[in-house]
Formats: structure tokens, C-alpha cells, sequence
């Protein structure tokens, strides 16, 4: 019996069917499939056609090779491309209409009931693709953050789970101190947390709720490491509108674990009961969307030096709902051989005040009690030294654009700010943080040489709280 491949079906389909056409295809140059992601998400969706397409590979070299490995090759070039087109463009309009539905009020159950119909499953690239689509299509991303939730609960059970598949995660290399697996440990004692709150709010233990509160506010750190760690490698990749839908949702959460912290008590609880049990689950609701829809996402982008580069950062944002973070034994030997190849060139820099060597300047940042940053001309992040710890600097933001390492609410202020600078009108800014207890002063000047043209940007961050402390002690015997 003849083995015959049907070019109309997707490239999944066809390894599923016949196995030993996965080696074929990676001699040929399909080498995205060696990736059991990218098989399972994009195989999907693509044809070989399509994949030869992208791949610049000849159908005729494609054929010739399978029927040299005796298969037959069923082969339809008009009907495989207007089956190829249709088929995706349906499915990617089926999605957006369900989303653009429930944007526009119509109920859960309802439109899950019709997705299932037609969906047995659906991957990371077509949910970030139909969301995509709405944004570029007009619909505001604030809309789509308001209902980012609901849009999550859609897809509920029906999205690749690669991160709880063991034997996958093996055939990626995640060690046990892969960065991924990091965050999955970090998310499974979220968890644990958050059902515990689920379960003191159900037993109205005030006293454990707020216990439980308090130590939540630190959910803020933790989605730091993927906002200011894994997004703005994926902005990079251009995965950019739905990792902003993300950050916003973020943003809220974070703020109503901080209010509740601050306002509940025994004679408020009450009224703050179901502000407990919505944010719970928009809590849950983040990490199914983080483990289901953003890691993946980073698994098939990032490369290793990429990912050895998110393990050199995750320490600098500490361990936030667990002990201790495993070690990649990988990663460690690579971070040590980089730093053995930088630090072996120490060649004096000879400034206008004298000359040090690079150990020497790098020791003397390291004694500085303040954050420094330096953005380009070109507004990109060229250098920081952080040894004040005020506020994280991934070594993986350097070279990278500054507005990506920004909240997408924060953007539109760094740019005026830069845009001043850059014009002239302005020098000098200053923030302080809103916090009594301990204030930090943040300090933005444009950099210009001899001749005032525009170097760049550089920031100082300073923890101010013993120096208040002092002041108001001389103040105090002054008085």
C-alpha cells in the first residue's frame, strides 16, 4: 500500500500520519519542526507548501525527496492554496469574531458553546494573532485589557499545554534551572497562596486575609520578571500588542492587591469580600495566560544565548514566592566565560581627569549608593550600574530600545521626556515616589558635549530614606 501525502493537509497531520517524514523535512530545511512547539502551534496551521514558501525551498526538490523515499505525493497547486488561504483565514476570523463578541457584552457560556463546535484546540500563535488583528484593526488595547480575562477563560482548556508535559520540556533542554522552569515554580507557589486567600476569604479569617494580602503585594516583583525580563525580548520579535494587553492587566492587579492590603480590615471586609474573590481569579486567570499563551511564545523565539541571558537577570529580581532558585549548570558556565573574556582586556581609559582601568572604574560604581542609567542618542539602554538596588536592571535591556523596558502607560511620558531633551526645551527632570516612609528621588538630565549637542539621557535613582532620616535628626537638635 502506497504512502501518499495529501499537500492539502498541514504539516502536523502529515508527521502524525507518517512519522518518518519529520527527518526528511529537517534534511530538506524545515528545521522550525525540530521544535515540538512549533509543530504543535504553527504545524497546525501550516502546509508544506506554505512552509516551502517561507522556507525558499523548491516544491519540486520536496517531491522528488519524498518520492525517492517511496511516498506519493498528491499534489494540487491551485487547490492547495485557495484550501491553505481559506482555511486559515476562517479560523483566524472565527477567533476574532468570538473575542470582538464578548468585547461587546454577549455572554461566556454562550460563545464558549459555539467555539467548541468548531475548535478542538487552538494555538498560542492564533490567539495572539486574532488579538493582534482587533488592535491593528482599530479596536482600542485598553478595551481589549478590560476583557482580557474573559478572552482567556474562552480558550480555557482547549490551548497547548507544553510547560506540564515533562517529556517535552526534556526534549527542549529545560533543565531544572531553565528559566522557565524558574517561573513555573514561582507560579506554582502563587498558586498555593492565592488558594489560600480563596479559602480564608471563604471562612472569613480576617486576620489571615490580611496576613495573606500583605504578602500578595509582592505579586508586583514577580510580574516584573516578565515584563521587564521575557516581554522585551518578545518586542523584539515583534510580539508586541498582546504582551501590552498583558502589562495593563498587570498593572491592575498589582494596584488592587496594594489597595486591599491597605483597606481591609474587620469592619471593612465586607464590603471588600467579592474585590478579594474577583482579583483571586484574575490572579489565576495570569498564570494560566503566562504559562499557556507567553511562555510558549518566548520557548519558540528566544534562542539559548537569549535564554542564558533571562537566567543571568532572574537573581537580580530575587526569589519572590519561593526559597531558592535551582541552578542551571549550563547557563553558569557560559556567564563564567563571559565574564573571564571581558575582564581579561583592562586597558586604561584615559579621561580628562586622569586614567583607570576598567577593574578600577567598575569598582568605583560599585561603591556608588545610587542607581545610574544611560540611554543613547538613538534612545536605546547602553549602560547602568545598580548598585543603589532601587530598582532592577536586566542586563538583557541593554542595546534594546527604552521604551520597551517601560509599562506601555509609561511610554508616551519617556518620550515627550527624551523629545524635550533632544529639542533643547529641557535639562533637567525630577520625580520623587509618593512613599513617606521611604522616598526615592529620581533624577533625569540630557547628556551634550562641549558643543551642546545631544549625547543622551541618564538617570540616577536614589534611596532617600536615610538621608531623611539624618536631616531630620539635625533638625531635631537644631531645634
Amino acid at each position: 500500500m502506497s504512502k501518499v501525502i495529501d499537500l492539502n493537509k498541514t504539516v502536523f497531520e502529515l508527521i502524525t500520519e507518517y512519522p518518518e517524514m519529520k527527518d526528511i523535512m529537517i534534511e530538506l530545511g524545515f528545521q522550525e519542526i525540530t521544535n515540538p512547539t512549533t509543530l504543535k502551534t504553527m504545524g497546525k496551521i501550516i502546509t508544506i507548501p506554505k512552509g516551502a514558501k517561507i522556507n525558499k525551498i523548491p516544491m519540486d526538490k520536496i517531491i522528488s525527496s519524498f518520492t525517492s523515499k517511496g511516498f506519493e505525493v498528491k499534489t494540487d497547486e491551485k487547490k492547495v492554496t485557495t484550501v491553505e488561504v481559506t482555511e486559515s483565514n476562517n479560523k483566524n476570523e472565527l477567533l476574532k469574531s468570538y473575542i470582538q463578541r464578548l468585547t461587546n457584552g454577549e455572554d461566556l457560556e454562550s460563545v464558549r458553546k459555539e467555539f467548541v463546535k468548531y475548535f478542538e484546540s487552538v494555538s498560542v500563535h492564533e490567539i495572539i494573532g486574532a488579538e493582534q488583528d482587533l488592535i491593528n484593526s482599530g479596536v482600542d488595547v485598553e478595551e481589549i485589557q478590560k476583557l482580557c480575562d474573559l478572552h482567556s477563560a474562552l480558550f480555557h482548556g482547549l490551548t497547548e499545554q507544553e510547560l506540564y508535559n515533562e517529556e517535552e520540556m526534556a526534549a527542549h533542554g529545560l533543565q531544572e534551572g531553565h528559566p522557565l522552569n524558574i517561573l513555573k515554580n514561582e507560579n506554582k507557589a502563587l498558586a498555593s497562596k492565592l488558594l489560600s486567600l480563596l479559602d480564608a476569604t471563604e471562612n472569613n479569617n480576617v486576620s489571615l486575609i490580611q496576613e495573606l494580602l500583605t504578602d500578595l503585594k509582592r505579586i508586583k516583583l514577580l510580574y516584573g520578571k516578565k515584563e521587564e525580563i521575557i516581554m522585551p525580548i518578545l518586542y523584539r520579535y515583534g510580539v508586541t500588542d498582546p504582551s501590552d494587553v498583558m502589562w495593563g492587566v498587570d498593572d491592575e492587579i498589582k494596584a488592587e492587591f496594594s489597595e486591599l492590603a491597605k483597606e481591609v480590615n474587620e469592619e471593612t471586609f465586607p464590603s471588600y469580600r467579592q474585590r478579594i474573590l474577583d482579583v483571586l481569579e484574575r490572579a489565576k486567570e495570569m498564570i494560566y495566560k503566562e504559562e499557556n499563551i507567553l511562555f510558549p511564545m518566548a520557548l519558540e523565539y528566544f534562542t539559548l544565548e537569549e535564554w542564558v541571558d533571562v537566567y543571568h537577570d532572574l537573581p537580580e529580581m530575587g526569589n519572590i514566592f519561593t526559597k531558592e532558585a535551582p541552578v542551571w549548570e549550563y547557563a553558569e558556565q557560559e556567564i563564567k566565560r563571559k565574564k573571564n573574556t571581558s575582564t581579561a582586556n583592562n586597558d586604561l581609559i584615559q579621561l580628562n581627569g586622569g586614567k583607570l582601568t576598567v577593574s578600577q572604574l567598575e569598582a568605583i560604581f560599585k561603591l556608588l549608593p545610587i542607581d545610574i542609567t544611560f540611554i543613547d542618542q538613538n534612545d536605546h539602554n547602553q549602560f547602568f550600574a545598580n548598585e543603589g538596588k532601587v530598582f532592577s536592571r536586566p542586563s538583557s535591556a541593554l542595546g534594546r530600545p527604552v521604551y520597551e523596558c517601560h509599562p506601555p502607560r509609561i511610554v508616551p511620558i519617556v518620550k515627550q521626556l527624551i523629545k524635550d531633551f533632544k529639542s533643547g526645551e529641557k535639562d533637567f527632570m525630577e520625580v520623587w515616589t509618593p512613599n513617606p516612609d521611604n522616598p526615592i528621588r529620581v533624577q533625569y538630565y540630557a547628556v551634550r558635549d562641549g558643543d551642546g549637542t545631544y549625547l543622551g539621557t541618564v538617570e540616577l535613582v536614589q534611596q532617600m530614606k536615610d538621608i531623611q532620616t539624618h536631616i531630620l535628626e539635625i533638625a531635631k537638635t537644631a531645634g
